[in-house]
């Protein structure tokens, strides 16, 4: 019987604990590359959205970062739920805001999560797992 109960509070143990480095692991952060940047032309800003209704409206985390390199590793976090939609821009003229020519399209390179959206990205097209794997956005050049 002892025995027994030894077990049992073993594993409850390892659940809690389970459970404890999985809520922790991804704590709330993405790890995401960002490539085509152009350096010494304007910071990169990211948006990271955590659901449908809140995509290209309000970010569950915005990021404005100085651009190192043609290709930079960054951290994104204050992220909730097990999916998330990363849009992001190179601000070449550091206006704050992506600017487009008359017809719409960008004239700053931009990119997004997920799969490539030839009309701009849509919560459907930007959303991927959010886990341990390093999320790769693309700017357009």
């Amino acid at each position: 019987m002892k025995a027994l109960f030894t077990a049992a509070a073993a594993g409850l143990a390892l659940a809690f604990f389970a459970t404890l480095a999985h809520a922790e692991a991804p704590g709330g952060c993405a790890k995401v590359e960002v490539q085509n940047l152009r350096t010494g032309q304007g910071p990169l800003m990211v948006a990271a959205y955590t659901d449908v209704a809140s995509f290209r409206k309000t970010a569950a985390s915005q990021l404005q970062l100085a651009v190192t390199g043609e290709t930079m590793a960054i951290q994104v976090c204050g992220l909730t739920g097990d999916t998330v939609a990363l849009t992001a821009y190179q601000d070449l003229n550091a206006n704050g805001k992506m600017d487009a020519n008359p017809f719409g399209m960008p004239t700053e390179p931009w990119g997004a999560s997920g799969k490539v959206a030839m009309m701009g990205p849509s919560w459907d097209s930007a959303q991927v797992p959010l886990g341990t794997e390093t999320l790769v956005v693309k700017l357009s050049k």
